[in-house]
């Protein structure tokens, strides 16, 4: 048996871990997935059997009353020894549940499989407030973790670059492979013609640079240029200066779900990432299911999937308002070429289908 794990709420990461289980069971794996009860809203249609819900975390504070909550240890040990899992698949990180679970899986000889999605941030100023700080410590529990890792999971060139400087002395395997995700945009070819939005996916944190999504929108309405403007959080949009313009259209729900993000990129002719850092991107991602191209800014971990010209257009980090102008223009005046090619690039490359072919080198169990 294989188990999926994710502790720590973030909604993305549902159909990350189902990407993974559907292709496994396909090939005759046995699965299991253990979840933060936060995603149980998104779950309500699949299998119960399959999954078990251990404490509620999402946040710094839930993270902390779980990790001390002695009930939640106690049904993760019995779940564990009663099923034995060969191989557990971390696809994010919680501070004590992940560390827990390997202890009692490597004191029966099971093998981990941990994915770092954030190895090392070396400019850590750019997510602002109390979050650069959080950082310092989430890396000394990624270190602590790599102790009982067997295989490390890197999304990107960049991520495995990162990585392997801030981990310099662990000798553990490590292999290189893209996000994948459940392919819920097969028909996003469907109304093509009536898209009209150039989205931000949110919330506006400051290592995304919602400033320049902004300067944007405001450069926009100044010169009264046709352009319809959204922004997708699942965050509250609190800052007023957000609202004073016509031209953009906030769009806020806490649970956002795979359904409803999907048409709201069907609506959209691009989406916009002028992120000060990335290690890979699951707003690129997500935006190429639907068939949306991407207005990138020109860094690592974006520019590796955001193919210029062809599936999006990619800005220098210094450039002026100009150049964004014309690269909106371009996707614009190019869209349905680069829609479909940004809907190719998924399908080799993000798409669930791609799965098996790295089970070989990562799930080294029997099939049943």
């Amino acid at each position: 048996m294989i188990y999926i794990v994710s502790l720590q709420y973030s909604p993305v990461f549902k159909s990350l871990c189902y990407a993974l289980g559907n292709q496994l069971k396909k090939e005759g794996y046995d699965i299991k997935y253990l979840f933060s009860s936060h995603y149980e809203w998104m779950l309500s249609n699949e299998i119960t059997e399959e999954i078990v819900y251990i404490g509620s975390s999402k946040d710094l504070k839930s993270i902390f009353l779980d990790s001390i909550n002695y009930e939640n240890r106690k049904k993760v040990k019995e779940v564990l020894l009663k099923d034995k899992p060969n191989q557990v698949y971390f696809h994010n990180i919680h501070p004590f549940f992940n560390n827990y679970i390997m202890k009692i899986v490597k004191k029966y000889g099971g093998n981990v499989i941990q994915h770092f999605h954030e190895p090392y941030v070396e400019d850590k100023s750019v997510y602002g407030g109390i979050h650069r700080y959080w950082l310092y410590l989430f890396e000394y529990i990624q270190q602590k973790i790599l102790d009982k890792t067997d295989i490390a999971v890197l999304s990107s060139n960049e991520a495995l670059s990162l990585f392997e400087r801030r981990y310099a002395n662990y000798r553990v395997k490590k292999i290189k492979i893209p996000l994948m995700y459940e392919d819920l945009g097969t028909n996003f070819t469907k109304n093509l013609g009536n898209r009209k939005y150039i989205n931000f996916v949110g919330p506006p944190v400051p290592a995304k640079n919602p400033e320049k999504f902004l300067e944007i929108v405001e450069y926009f309405n100044k010169n009264s240029l046709k352009a319809e403007f959204l922004l997708i959080s699942r965050a509250k949009i609190k800052h007023k200066k957000y609202y004073d313009l016509d031209n953009l259209k906030i769009f806020h729900q806490e649970k956002i779900s795979d359904e409803l993000i999907g048409n709201l990129m069907k609506k959209s002719i691009m989406t916009v990432t002028p992120y000060k850092t990335a290690r890979q991107s699951s707003v690129v991602s997500m935006a190429y299911m639907y068939g949306t191209p991407a207005l990138a800014i020109n860094i690592s971990g974006l520019n590796e999937v955001v193919e210029h010209q062809r599936t999006g257009y990619i800005i220098d980090q210094d450039a002026d308002m100009d150049k964004w102008i014309v690269g909106i223009n371009f996707i614009d005046k190019n869209f349905e070429t680069l829609s479909k090619n940004s809907r190719n690039f998924f399908v080799e490359n993000f798409s669930e289908l791609n799965w098996p072919r790295y089970f070989n080198e990562v799930f080294n169990v029997k099939k049943r």
